[in-house]
């Protein structure tokens, strides 16, 4: 049976963390200011001090739920906005009750209010909050002795801009996403996860086309790759399936990963061929980096499969920078390496 999931039991994104570290962030900000502004109206004798409280009440609710890490992100952004909206008509309805002025913190707060809104809401909503909020303020301000009507007007004329600002913003931010997974998909082996042909030939081009005296480059150090073939692996495919296949190449593949860390970059080429691309090392260093890594692969441990081992070739930069003839040398000496038995390197 198919079950739908709502939206607050989507999985977290990565960031969820850091936005509610920041959201934390901004409800204590508010607690401190409504704290000193609770103890300034009290010294004046201000009969705002109830409205005070009631907002520092507000923002203190913010911060416990912001703590309580059972509330999901979405649910709490939802919940900061209708908490910014109550604290907002609090303030206005003092407005309505003693006409004292407008304050620029009250249009300030529209525009906060604005862009928690059109941040975390659907835009529709948001813009019925927004222009809700913004008609009471219009009409608190009719009634107040100090109107600040070109503020009033002013804060008409920003809460568009807000509105255009991050909405267009969230679709830049989502098309931005959306050509990441799309550059991810051209250039990843979707099994594996390291890069595939296509990425890995434009990286061997890039590095054997560069000028020569390169910085970070040493006398005796080439461009390196190792073509890298599985022994009788289309032997796992046929006695056990495709399935166990593919689960080697996983584990060969994450194997290669950790052992040419960090300098080399692991290129499935295409089957159970991984290439290999090396730079900034020496041959010796090479050699030893290769040999380490078929004694790894060696030493993989899969449950009901047999010893898994690894043939390589090796060519160097040294021998020719055409990307093509220095893939047939790997090419060729992968081909050696099979025929003298296998698991080795040539």
């Amino acid at each position: 049976m198919v079950t739908s999931s709502s939206p607050d039991d989507r999985p977290a994104s990565p960031d969820a963390g850091s936005q509610r570290r920041a959201l934390l962030l901004l409800s204590v900000l508010a607690d401190v200011i409504h704290v000193i502004t609770l103890v300034y109206l009290w010294q004046q004798g201000s009969p705002r001090v109830t409205q005070a409280a009631v907002s520092l009440a507000i923002t203190a609710v913010l911060t416990a739920l912001t703590l309580w890490s059972a509330v999901p992100l979405r649910r709490l952004q939802q919940v900061a906005v209708a908490l910014v909206c109550v604290l907002l008509h609090v303030n206005l309805w003092s407005v309505f009750q003693t006409q004292r002025p407008i304050s620029s913190g009250l249009l300030i707060h529209v525009v906060i209010l604005a862009l928690f809104a059109y941040t975390w809401l659907p835009p529709r909503v948001a813009t019925a909050v927004v222009g809700g909020s913004y008609v009471i303020l219009a009409c608190a301000a009719a009634v107040s002795r100090a109107p600040d009507v070109p503020g009033v007007l002013l804060v008409g004329i920003t809460l568009p801009l807000v509105w255009y600002l991050t909405v267009h913003g969230r679709e830049v931010s989502r098309e931005r996403g959306r050509s990441e997974t799309m550059r991810t998909l051209a250039y990843r082996d979707p099994l594996t996860g390291v890069q595939n042909r296509r990425a890995g030939s434009e990286l061997l081009h890039t590095l054997l086309t560069r000028p020569a005296g390169h910085p970070g480059a040493t006398p005796d150090a080439e461009v390196a790759v190792a073509l890298i073939d599985l022994d009788h692996f289309k032997r796992i495919n046929d006695t056990l399936g495709h399935q166990q296949g593919d689960r080697v190449l996983v584990a060969v593949a994450d194997s290669l990963v950790l052992s040419f860390a960090p300098d080399g970059t692991v290129v499935r080429w295409g089957g159970e061929e991984f290439l290999v691309i090396l730079t900034g090392q020496t041959r010796a260093a090479v050699r030893q980096h290769v040999d380490a890594a078929l004694d790894a692969v060696r030493a993989l441990h899969q449950g009901g499969l047999p010893v898994i081992t690894i043939s390589a070739g090796l060519a160097f930069s040294g021998e020719t920078r055409d990307p093509v003839a220095l893939l047939d040398l790997a090419d060729g000496r992968l081909y050696r390496a099979k025929a003298a038995g296998r698991d080795r390197v040539h």
